[in-house]
């Protein structure tokens, strides 16, 4: 017999446990199909639990296990019901409330050492003196070098009205060495905004970018609404790419916001739920203009919500990419100990009667992989109806025909570019290279573009990026093993620097300028306004 290593033995033996007690589960769930008793499976799992405890060779934190066995458990439902640790919990929560307690500082990490990469506007350390670029190097006279990122976050939050001290190292005027600074910060309420950019794109065009559906999001997109309509705003263009939802209660609050009264906007039912239709109110802001919806292959969820409504509607022409695929609605269920447990409980259904939930029939891993096959294919497709397997008709309130089967297909579809001049700016954004390059510059430039700028509207007009950042773009990258390549320099010499300028405004300024900076060369934009 060939001992193995005790670390590999016992980590083999926990796998081997959870798949026990699983299948004990499993079996014991059908048994109760047929009239046995559900008391057995607690005290089953119980029974097993004991076993493990007072026999097994090791010692065994059974709370960890108990962990383990709940997540596996859940995975073998669907692909979304999941446990969350006391931990995930509490930031999930924070996420969904939309802020928490903080400093309100965006950390920028480079391999072991943690810059600011942003002051937060609104947040508590705005006006205290830090600036993005500073080199953290203590916290409450504790070094921080080499401390884990999550660490470092972990240091700096704390509870509101409390107070901590951050040293960091900025480089003075000359540029010739760093000098030492610190800095007591007052924590405070940090809001986490969900709707970071909304702009007027031309003249009656407006654009609304939301990222996720959370306890805040409603009330930012009227404030946005409102905003735009008295600026002229008569199409709206609201951008959902990459949003992988949220609050069901808040999409239903958004689309009612651009749906007429009485709209059938979404509804759900399950096993232990009848039917629940839900249906827009009234009042909302912007029901007459035209409406543009952008999704891709992450917007899932919530957003798949909107965007079906819309589209089931007549209310809006839907572009992009089809969606994520989820339409599988969960409860959270608090346990004692401050964990939960996300659990589905209904499906949801577009007003035209499709689920756009994706098969995970045959288990969570060919779920995710039949999402990246999804990708593949709308990767090489030359139109919306290439990319549809189920080929079920479902018909909106106009009488158009729609599809369900994995997604919301779009009405026009924008395909991936094929240009081979993205192969060298891809190999760029894979290496975090833009990001970093202009992130160097900001730590040595950044007073003196707060100088030049006083603010992000005069940034935005009059910054722009110069071919000697550019090249210590390039030059960085052959550093990274990424060869020059003069062609596609010529060709996407444009979008590089553009994507650089909206980093340093980032950093600068707010998320905000971001946005706006990158909208200036987004494609999808371009085709939205040749539609």
């Amino acid at each position: 017999m060939v001992e193995k290593d005790k670390s590999t033995q016992k980590g083999s033996f926990i796998l081997v446990l959870v798949a026990m007690l699983l299948g004990v589960l499993i079996g014991l769930m059908c048994a109760n199909t047929f009239g046995r008793q559900p008391e057995a499976v607690p005290s089953k799992m119980g029974e097993v639990m004991d076993l493990v405890q007072e026999n097994y060779v090791d010692r065994i934190d059974v709370d960890s296990l108990s962990e383990d066995l709940v997540r596996v458990m859940l995975t073998e439902l669907d692909p979304h019901s999941t446990y969350l640790s006391a931990r995930e919990a509490q930031r999930s929560a924070e996420l969904m409330r939309g802020n928490f307690d903080g400093v309100g500082l965006i950390i920028h990490r480079e391999g072991d050492t943690s810059y600011v990469g942003q002051v937060m506007p609104d947040g508590p350390s705005a006006g205290s003196g830090l600036q993005a670029g500073d080199m953290l190097a203590t916290i409450d006279g504790d070094s921080i070098v080499g401390l884990p990122a999550d660490s470092v976050v972990a240091r700096l939050r704390g509870p509101r009205h409390t107070s901590v001290v951050v040293g960091v190292q900025r480089y003075d005027a000359s540029m010739a060495k760093l000098k030492s600074l610190t800095y007591k910060l007052r924590r405070g309420v940090v809001a986490q905004r969900s709707l970071p950019c909304y702009t007027m794109i031309d003249d009656t065009t407006g654009y609304i970018l939301l990222t996720s559906f959370t306890a805040t999001s409603h009330d930012e997109f009227r404030e946005a609404l409102r905003s735009l309509v008295a600026r002229g705003m008569r199409h709206l263009v609201f951008d959902l790419r990459g949003n992988s939802g949220g609050s069901l209660q808040t999409a239903v609050g958004i689309a009612g916001e651009l749906l007429p009264m009485g709209s059938l906007i979404v509804y759900t039912q399950g096993v232990h739920s009848r039917r629940h239709n839900v249906r827009s109110h009234g009042g909302g802001l912007f029901t007459r203009g035209r409406v543009t919806v952008i999704i891709d292959e992450n917007s899932a969820s919530a957003s798949e919500v909107v965007a079906g409504a819309l589209q089931d509607n007549d209310r809006a022409t839907v572009v992009g990419r089809r969606s994520f695929g989820k339409g599988l609605v969960q409860t959270e269920f608090n346990l004692d100990d401050g964990s939960s447990v996300l659990l589905t409980t209904a499906r949801y259904y577009t007003p035209s009667g499709r689920c756009i939930q994706r098969s995970y029939d045959d288990g969570t891993d060919e779920y995710y992989r039949d999402y990246v096959q999804q990708l593949i294919d709308e990767a090489y497709a030359d139109s919306a109806v290439a990319t549809i397997r189920d080929t079920t008709p479902y018909y909106t309130v106009g009488g158009r025909t729609v599809y369900g089967g994995g997604g919301i297909n779009p009405d026009h579809l924008f395909l991936y570019p094929h240009d081979t001049s993205f192969v060298y700016y891809n190999q760029l954004v894979s290496r975090r290279l833009l990001s970093t390059t202009a992130f160097a510059y900001v730590r040595t430039h950044g007073r003196e573009l707060l100088e030049r700028y006083p603010d992000a509207e005069s940034f935005y007009q009059g910054f722009r990026v110069s071919d000697a950042l550019i090249e210590e773009l390039v030059r960085r990258g052959e550093r990274m093993g990424v060869a020059r390549d003069p062609k596609s320099l010529r060709a996407q010499r444009g979008l590089m620097a553009n994507t650089m300028a909206a980093f340093i405004g980032q950093a600068l300024y707010d998320d905000a300028l971001y946005y706006r900076i990158i909208l200036r060369e987004d494609d999808d934009i371009k085709k939205i306004k040749r539609l």
